[in-house]
């Protein structure tokens, strides 16, 4: 039996192309930042470092000191308070262009419903959004 691309290209090979949510967390930084920190709640440049999330040791916390609220990397982006790991989120922003949600469900072992509701929310916030505008510039 001959091995093509296909059969190699099973459901669990795609996960061999999922980002690591470090490497995701580390973009969002870069482009999230660039300009310094700015508190998501009332836009003050007066923040510290307070620490790494408990559960996501990659995910940076912050404190504003103008405000007094703590925020970490993903506070106010498409991205916060999913139960998706960030490289999947990922996976699904570079594949949805190119790919059927249906497909993307599949590849990533996820429900449908699931990636069909991320995917919907991506598509109305790509206008307004500067982090996932550029994020869907760099695929």
């Amino acid at each position: 039996m001959t091995t093509t691309i296909y059969n190699l290209m099973s459901v669990g090979a795609y996960k061999l192309f999922i980002p690591k949510d470090g490497e995701c967390i580390e973009i969002i930084r870069k482009i999230r930042w660039s300009n310094g920190y700015i508190c998501p709640y009332c836009g003050s440049r007066d923040v510290i470092l307070k620490g790494k999330e408990g559960y996501k040791s990659y995910i940076q916390r912050y404190r504003c000191n103008s405000c007094k609220r703590h925020f970490n990397d993903l506070t106010g982006t498409i991205f916060a308070k999913k139960r998706m790991s960030l490289g999947e989120m990922f996976y699904i922003i570079k594949n949805l262009k190119n790919s059927s949600i249906n497909q993307i469900s599949e590849e990533l072992g996820r429900d449908y419903r699931t990636v069909h509701s991320f995917a919907k929310e991506v598509m109305e916030s790509s206008e307004k959004d500067n982090l996932l505008k550029k994020l869907l510039e760099t695929n």
